[in-house]
């Protein structure tokens, strides 16, 4: 144990002596480079003018204490500003369906100044956003529901899953919209916590190709997806007499989304089931849609942290031909946080309502409402 700990003091030291190095001799040689480091500011439109900035250091200094100044005064004069207001004189620009963003930081504004027609993995927003009030939206979540009446009284519901963009065209088409192809991940399952050992009670595996096209306030996505639900082990050995099926099918679907004004977002979504295994076979055409209000004037954002907060409320509908007796309907009502910069995720935490049928797998034909609480990490 002693040589070990001695053997990393040892290789400490020695990536700290080389940190040490490195930096003194960049700072040794920060005089040399001060003509490179002019040209790379002025290429760049960092300066104000071109024989300004070979005034010196001095002028750097004075031009930084200004710049600091006049970004400590606008805080100051935001502190107190309001959502509603701050999106007033903050409009984002043609082609950026996402809300909050300062377009001149985006990958399309630095692609365009290098005559780029696409990046790869690009670093932006996605153009779809999902929808907040879908039970079953990519992202990483942990909920708790109260008398859920398909499964138990008690059920921990937890998912995880995220999107890859791959790749991203700006200027699409005569409307000049950006398009994007994407991976998407995601696993669903739900556990009883009260029971005996917990049980897993059923597991939804998802993987999608969706391809999203967006220009000013619309955006669009066609997806092709696979997903196939397993009903946990530990639920089976409880439940002998359980009819265990596979419900495993590939979807193609098309969704639009509007965004009528600043607060509230309409969509709607058209799909059918391309095959399906044949111990567990639904209908084949299902459509949902939605609608999503933020109360801005009710928010805060705050431009030192690049960050916001709003209050919002969502439903979100399901039809499918096998749903005969009720309505599905999802209600979510809660807090949302967000970064303006970046890929500008999100943290919701929201009480959720569902009255319909179950949202789980092989359970989906029962009847089912339940109340929840949940919190939310993605887009």
């Amino acid at each position: 144990m002693g040589t070990q700990m001695s053997k990393i003091v040892q290789k400490t030291c020695l990536v700290f002596l080389t940190w040490m190095g490195a930096t003194s001799f960049l700072f040794a040689d920060a005089q040399a480079t001060e003509e490179s480091n002019d040209a790379f500011l002025n290429e760049f439109s960092l300066q104000p003018d071109h024989e300004q900035a070979h005034e010196g250091y001095g002028y750097g200094e004075r031009q930084e204490q200004t710049n600091q100044e006049e970004c400590q005064n606008e805080c100051v004069e935001n502190d107190n500003e309001s959502y509603a207001h701050w999106k007033r004189w903050h409009h984002y620009s043609h082609g950026a369906p996402w809300d909050y963003y300062d377009f001149t930081l985006s990958e399309r504004a630095r692609g365009t100044r290098y005559g780029l027609t696409g990046v790869w993995l690009p670093e932006d927003p996605i153009l779809f956003r999902p929808f907040i009030a879908d039970p079953h939206q990519v992202c990483y979540s942990v909920g708790w529901r109260f008398n859920d009446q398909a499964l138990a009284k008690n059920v921990i519901d937890v998912s995880y899953g995220d999107t890859l963009p791959l790749y991203r065209w700006f200027y699409v088409w005569p409307w000049c919209g950006q398009m994007q192809i994407e991976i998407e991940g995601a696993l669903w399952a739900v556990f009883a916590p009260l029971q005996e050992s917990a049980p897993l009670i059923n597991a939804d595996y998802y993987v999608a190709i969706p391809i999203t096209y967006a220009i000013d306030k619309w955006s669009f996505r066609l997806r092709a997806f696979h997903i196939s639900s397993h009903i946990g082990d530990e639920f089976l050995l409880e439940h002998p007499c359980f009819d265990r099926r596979n419900p495993s099918a590939e979807f193609l679907d098309f969704s639009v989304s509007h965004d009528f004004t600043d607060e509230i977002r309409f969509y709607g979504l058209v799909g059918g089931i391309l095959h399906q295994d044949e111990s567990f076979k639904t209908r084949r055409i299902y459509a949902e849609a939605g609608a999503e209000l933020r109360l801005e004037g009710l928010g805060f954002i705050d431009h030192r942290q690049q960050l916001y907060g709003v209050p919002f409320y969502a439903m979100h509908c399901r039809y499918k031909a096998d749903f005969k007796k009720h309505v599905d309907m999802t209600y979510a009502l809660g807090y949302e946080w967000g970064k303006i910069c970046g890929r500008c995720k999100k943290v919701r935490l929201f009480a959720e309502y569902h009255d319909g049928y179950s949202v789980d797998g092989q359970f989906e034909r029962y009847a089912n409402n339940y109340f929840s609480i949940r919190i939310v990490y993605g887009y």
